[in-house]
Protein backbone atom coordinates (compact mmCIF):
# COMPACT_ATOMS: atom_id res chain seq x y z
CA UNK A 1 0.00 0.00 0.00
CA UNK A 2 1.35 3.31 -0.70
CA UNK A 3 2.01 5.83 1.90
CA UNK A 4 2.62 8.90 0.10
CA UNK A 5 0.79 12.18 1.47
CA UNK A 6 0.06 9.94 3.87
CA UNK A 7 2.25 11.01 7.57
CA UNK A 8 5.53 10.19 7.86
CA UNK A 9 5.11 6.19 9.51
CA UNK A 10 7.89 4.49 12.04
CA UNK A 11 8.77 2.40 8.85
CA UNK A 12 9.93 5.48 7.07
CA UNK A 13 12.12 7.01 9.93
CA UNK A 14 13.55 3.21 10.06
CA UNK A 15 14.36 3.48 6.68
CA UNK A 16 16.41 6.78 6.61
CA UNK A 17 18.13 5.66 9.55
CA UNK A 18 19.24 2.72 7.23
CA UNK A 19 20.86 5.02 4.72
CA UNK A 20 23.01 6.27 7.62
CA UNK A 21 23.87 3.20 7.95
CA UNK A 22 24.61 2.53 4.54
CA UNK A 23 26.24 5.38 4.31
CA UNK A 24 28.61 4.55 7.14
CA UNK A 25 28.83 0.71 5.68
CA UNK A 26 29.89 2.42 2.34
CA UNK A 27 32.46 4.96 3.86
CA UNK A 28 34.91 1.78 5.46
CA UNK A 29 34.11 0.08 2.50
CA UNK A 30 35.57 3.69 0.39
CA UNK A 31 38.88 3.91 2.95
CA UNK A 32 39.84 -0.51 2.52
CA UNK A 33 39.85 0.71 -1.21
CA UNK A 34 41.95 3.58 -0.91
CA UNK A 35 44.09 1.92 1.22
CA UNK A 36 44.44 -0.83 -1.26
CA UNK A 37 44.85 1.59 -4.33
CA UNK A 38 47.82 3.63 -2.69
CA UNK A 39 49.77 -0.09 -2.22
CA UNK A 40 49.43 -1.06 -5.63
CA UNK A 41 49.49 2.30 -7.81
CA UNK A 42 46.90 4.44 -9.46
CA UNK A 43 43.25 3.24 -9.23
CA UNK A 44 41.07 2.91 -12.48
CA UNK A 45 38.72 5.19 -13.39
CA UNK A 46 35.31 4.86 -10.82
CA UNK A 47 31.86 4.69 -11.52
CA UNK A 48 29.99 7.99 -11.41
CA UNK A 49 27.75 6.70 -8.67
CA UNK A 50 29.74 4.60 -5.22
CA UNK A 51 29.45 0.94 -6.35
CA UNK A 52 27.54 1.18 -9.44
CA UNK A 53 28.73 -1.70 -10.84
CA UNK A 54 28.96 -4.07 -7.92
CA UNK A 55 32.11 -5.94 -7.35
CA UNK A 56 33.00 -8.04 -4.38
CA UNK A 57 34.45 -4.54 -2.33
CA UNK A 58 30.65 -3.28 -2.17
CA UNK A 59 29.90 -5.66 0.18
CA UNK A 60 26.01 -5.60 -1.91
CA UNK A 61 25.77 -2.00 -1.50
CA UNK A 62 25.44 0.77 -3.74
CA UNK A 63 24.06 3.04 -6.10
CA UNK A 64 22.42 3.63 -9.60
CA UNK A 65 20.09 6.66 -11.28
CA UNK A 66 16.86 5.93 -12.31
CA UNK A 67 14.40 7.91 -14.13
CA UNK A 68 11.06 9.65 -12.31
CA UNK A 69 8.18 11.74 -13.18
CA UNK A 70 10.49 14.19 -15.63
CA UNK A 71 14.04 13.79 -13.08
CA UNK A 72 17.27 11.99 -12.32
CA UNK A 73 16.72 10.23 -8.88
CA UNK A 74 19.22 7.89 -6.77
CA UNK A 75 18.73 4.57 -5.59
CA UNK A 76 20.43 2.62 -2.82
CA UNK A 77 20.69 -0.78 -3.03
CA UNK A 78 21.53 -3.11 -0.12
CA UNK A 79 20.41 -6.71 -1.33
CA UNK A 80 21.12 -9.48 -3.75
CA UNK A 81 18.36 -9.78 -6.37
CA UNK A 82 15.76 -12.24 -6.20
CA UNK A 83 15.02 -15.10 -8.76
CA UNK A 84 13.21 -18.56 -8.08
CA UNK A 85 11.50 -21.06 -10.59
CA UNK A 86 9.31 -21.56 -11.52
CA UNK A 87 9.28 -20.40 -14.42
CA UNK A 88 12.21 -22.51 -15.62
CA UNK A 89 14.84 -20.77 -16.63
CA UNK A 90 18.42 -21.98 -17.78
CA UNK A 91 20.28 -18.89 -16.76
CA UNK A 92 23.11 -19.63 -13.62
CA UNK A 93 20.99 -16.54 -11.97
CA UNK A 94 17.43 -18.70 -11.92
CA UNK A 95 16.07 -15.37 -13.67
CA UNK A 96 13.69 -15.71 -16.62
CA UNK A 97 12.04 -12.90 -18.84
CA UNK A 98 9.26 -13.49 -20.74
CA UNK A 99 6.78 -15.14 -18.02
CA UNK A 100 6.19 -12.99 -14.39
CA UNK A 101 7.10 -14.56 -10.98
CA UNK A 102 5.04 -17.18 -9.46
CA UNK A 103 7.30 -16.69 -6.22
CA UNK A 104 7.74 -14.03 -4.26
CA UNK A 105 11.24 -12.77 -2.12
CA UNK A 106 10.08 -14.54 1.11
CA UNK A 107 10.68 -11.29 3.37
CA UNK A 108 9.76 -7.51 3.02
CA UNK A 109 7.34 -5.69 0.92
CA UNK A 110 6.69 -5.91 -3.15
CA UNK A 111 5.83 -2.79 -4.90
CA UNK A 112 5.54 -1.18 -7.61
CA UNK A 113 7.25 -2.19 -11.13
CA UNK A 114 10.91 -1.54 -12.07
CA UNK A 115 11.03 -1.16 -15.94
CA UNK A 116 14.94 -1.88 -17.74
CA UNK A 117 14.97 0.18 -20.74
CA UNK A 118 17.12 -1.73 -23.36
CA UNK A 119 18.86 -0.77 -26.73
CA UNK A 120 17.89 -3.00 -29.09
CA UNK A 121 20.56 -3.02 -31.82
CA UNK A 122 22.01 0.12 -31.08
CA UNK A 123 24.26 2.34 -28.66
CA UNK A 124 22.58 5.00 -26.88
CA UNK A 125 24.84 8.02 -25.60
CA UNK A 126 26.95 6.58 -22.48
CA UNK A 127 25.67 9.81 -20.49
CA UNK A 128 21.86 8.26 -20.90
CA UNK A 129 22.40 4.58 -19.74
CA UNK A 130 22.44 3.90 -16.20
CA UNK A 131 24.20 0.26 -15.74
CA UNK A 132 26.30 1.33 -18.83
CA UNK A 133 28.38 -2.04 -18.25
CA UNK A 134 26.92 -5.74 -19.48
CA UNK A 135 26.42 -7.56 -16.43
CA UNK A 136 27.87 -5.58 -14.46
CA UNK A 137 25.25 -3.73 -12.02
CA UNK A 138 25.16 -3.63 -8.10
CA UNK A 139 22.87 -6.16 -6.67
CA UNK A 140 21.68 -7.20 -10.58
CA UNK A 141 21.55 -10.79 -11.67
CA UNK A 142 24.79 -11.21 -13.73
CA UNK A 143 22.44 -12.83 -16.49
CA UNK A 144 18.66 -13.87 -17.70
CA UNK A 145 17.84 -16.47 -19.82
CA UNK A 146 15.84 -14.46 -22.88
CA UNK A 147 15.06 -17.98 -24.92
CA UNK A 148 11.05 -16.98 -24.10
CA UNK A 149 12.36 -13.76 -26.23
CA UNK A 150 14.84 -14.21 -28.41
CA UNK A 151 13.01 -17.84 -30.23
CA UNK A 152 14.70 -20.14 -28.02
CA UNK A 153 18.28 -18.53 -27.97
CA UNK A 154 20.34 -16.94 -25.55
CA UNK A 155 19.00 -19.30 -23.02
CA UNK A 156 22.33 -17.73 -20.09
CA UNK A 157 22.75 -14.08 -21.94
CA UNK A 158 24.76 -11.89 -20.01
CA UNK A 159 22.09 -8.74 -18.91
CA UNK A 160 22.40 -6.15 -21.33
CA UNK A 161 23.55 -2.60 -20.31
CA UNK A 162 20.38 -0.57 -19.00
CA UNK A 163 18.39 2.09 -17.68
CA UNK A 164 15.83 2.49 -14.89
CA UNK A 165 12.39 3.78 -14.67
CA UNK A 166 10.32 3.66 -12.12
CA UNK A 167 6.40 4.88 -12.41
CA UNK A 168 6.46 5.49 -7.82
CA UNK A 169 8.85 6.42 -5.28
CA UNK A 170 7.31 3.94 -2.45
CA UNK A 171 7.81 6.68 0.44
CA UNK A 172 11.38 6.11 -0.07
CA UNK A 173 11.42 3.29 1.89
CA UNK A 174 13.69 -0.05 1.03
CA UNK A 175 11.38 -2.38 -0.82
CA UNK A 176 11.16 -5.42 -3.67
CA UNK A 177 10.53 -4.01 -7.29
CA UNK A 178 9.47 -6.72 -9.66
CA UNK A 179 11.73 -6.04 -12.96
CA UNK A 180 9.75 -5.61 -16.36
CA UNK A 181 12.04 -5.06 -19.52
CA UNK A 182 11.39 -2.94 -21.89
CA UNK A 183 13.76 -3.13 -25.44
CA UNK A 184 13.74 0.26 -27.26
CA UNK A 185 13.63 -0.36 -31.01
CA UNK A 186 16.00 3.02 -32.36
CA UNK A 187 17.96 5.73 -30.88
CA UNK A 188 15.62 8.42 -31.42
CA UNK A 189 12.54 6.73 -29.20
CA UNK A 190 15.41 5.94 -26.36
CA UNK A 191 16.34 10.06 -26.67
CA UNK A 192 12.75 10.64 -26.22
CA UNK A 193 12.38 8.84 -23.51
CA UNK A 194 15.89 10.16 -21.76
CA UNK A 195 15.01 13.34 -21.92
CA UNK A 196 11.07 13.02 -20.62
CA UNK A 197 12.59 10.70 -17.99
CA UNK A 198 9.06 9.25 -17.12
CA UNK A 199 6.76 6.06 -17.03
CA UNK A 200 4.83 7.96 -19.54
CA UNK A 201 7.58 8.48 -21.89
CA UNK A 202 7.83 4.50 -22.07
CA UNK A 203 4.30 4.34 -22.79
CA UNK A 204 4.14 6.46 -25.43
CA UNK A 205 6.97 4.96 -26.94
CA UNK A 206 5.35 1.52 -26.63
CA UNK A 207 2.41 2.96 -28.05
CA UNK A 208 4.09 4.72 -31.07
CA UNK A 209 6.48 1.48 -32.15
CA UNK A 210 9.58 3.28 -30.71
CA UNK A 211 9.15 0.30 -28.05
CA UNK A 212 8.56 -3.55 -28.07
CA UNK A 213 6.04 -4.66 -25.83
CA UNK A 214 6.69 -5.23 -21.55
CA UNK A 215 8.39 -8.11 -21.00
CA UNK A 216 7.74 -9.99 -17.55
CA UNK A 217 10.28 -11.65 -15.76
CA UNK A 218 10.58 -13.14 -12.46
CA UNK A 219 13.64 -11.21 -10.93
CA UNK A 220 13.00 -8.64 -8.28
CA UNK A 221 15.49 -5.75 -7.41
CA UNK A 222 15.39 -4.68 -3.93
CA UNK A 223 16.12 -0.33 -3.40
CA UNK A 224 14.85 2.51 -1.55
CA UNK A 225 14.85 6.00 -4.07
CA UNK A 226 16.81 8.41 -1.68
CA UNK A 227 14.88 10.94 -0.49
CA UNK A 228 15.35 14.54 0.39
CA UNK A 229 18.91 15.03 2.51
CA UNK A 230 19.96 11.49 1.18
CA UNK A 231 22.92 11.66 -0.49
CA UNK A 232 25.16 8.47 -2.47
CA UNK A 233 27.54 10.35 -0.84
CA UNK A 234 27.01 10.51 2.57
CA UNK A 235 25.36 12.54 4.87
CA UNK A 236 25.20 16.17 4.53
Amino acid sequence: MRCLGRAIPMSTLVGTMWVFVLFLAFASVLAVNRGSALASGPAPPTASLPCRDGGDHCIGIGFTDAWFNGQTVQLGYSHRFFCAQPPTSEASSECEAGEAATIQPPSGPVVSNVYLLIPDGFSPPASTLHCPVPGRCIDHPHTIDLSRVKGGNGQDAVLPAHSLVIEDQEAFQSTWWPVVLVRVENLDAWNTIAAAKSIDAVDACQANGGCFPEIDTNAFLFFQVLGPGMSPEGPP
